[in-house]
């Protein structure tokens, strides 16, 4: 199962295992990039949209959170948030280059037959 090659040409002529784990390595901006730049491979794209609208999404409500964590009343609670958001931020980092290392499926974007959910 470990052992299956997924590769297939993609347009920066790296592998295709490496450009997957690349679309999450430099959180939704390598996404962007790969999404601009790879023309030839699909399963690099649908990782690169999913570094987009996770990382994406999450940095916005972070950003929003630590914006309003300035009000003194009401700050504790989104100052809390903005860290919850940066842990799970984190943590999905770690764990979609793990999986987009060993396997081509994504999380939440693509086909029903290439995604996990």
């Amino acid at each position: 199962m470990y052992n299956q090659n997924y590769s297939s040409p993609t347009t920066l002529g790296i592998d295709e295992r490496w450009e997957r784990v690349l679309a999450y390595a430099f959180i939704w901006v390598s996404g962007l990039i790969l999404l601009f730049v790879e023309h030839r491979n699909q399963t690099v794209r649908r990782h690169a949209m999913q570094s987009v609208i996770i990382f994406g999404g999450l940095a916005l409500i972070g950003l929003f959170a630590g914006w309003l964590s300035n009000i003194i009343v009401i700050g504790f609670v989104f100052g809390l948030i903005a860290s919850v958001v940066g842990f799970v931020m984190f943590a999905l980092w770690i764990l979609l280059m793990i999986l987009a290392y060993f396997n081509p499926n994504t999380i939440f974007v693509g086909p029903r037959n290439a995604r996990y959910v």
